[in-house]
């Protein structure tokens, strides 16, 4: 895979607009596209994690959650939705961010209220813009 350095654009759209997660995964914040490892395990244990682990621990629970509704994944269903929408209280913003875009993959239209806040009063940048991509997702794809 290409290092983080070398990796400008996205492979499956070419926007510029891609992101690391790690030293060699990355994600597309423009489509589905990402080379992030399939989480093994138990979703529970995830979950926990996302609840109640260190920063660190909870942002890459956090980022494997991207990967959302890939059924080959098997990763979080609806029954994950308030651990979700509670990770937009985290204090870490790179966690409210991946639960924003976890969020807008899941397709559960009850996120939209608490996305909507995070759209306007997110201290960070990333976050904001991550809940207005997953409003729209919400919307456009009929969730």
């Amino acid at each position: 895979m290409n290092s983080q350095s070398t990796l400008t654009e996205c492979p499956s759209c070419h926007s510029k607009n891609v992101r690391a997660v790690g030293k060699d995964e990355w994600f597309c914040l423009d489509c589905d596209w990402d080379n992030l490892s399939a989480v093994t395990g138990e979703m529970d244990a995830l979950i926990s994690t996302l609840r109640h682990g260190d920063a660190e621990a909870r942002r890459e629970a956090a980022q494997a959650l991207i990967n959302i509704g890939d059924f080959e994944r098997h990763l979080a269903t609806s029954d994950d939705l308030t651990p979700l929408l509670e990770a937009l209280d985290d204090i870490d913003d790179d966690v409210r961010y991946f639960a924003t875009v976890a969020l807008g993959k899941l397709g559960d239209r009850r996120a939209l209220p608490k996305l909507k806040q995070v759209a306007r009063e997110d201290t960070a940048t990333l976050a904001r813009e991550g809940a207005k991509t997953a409003i729209e997702r919400l919307r456009s794809e009929g969730f």
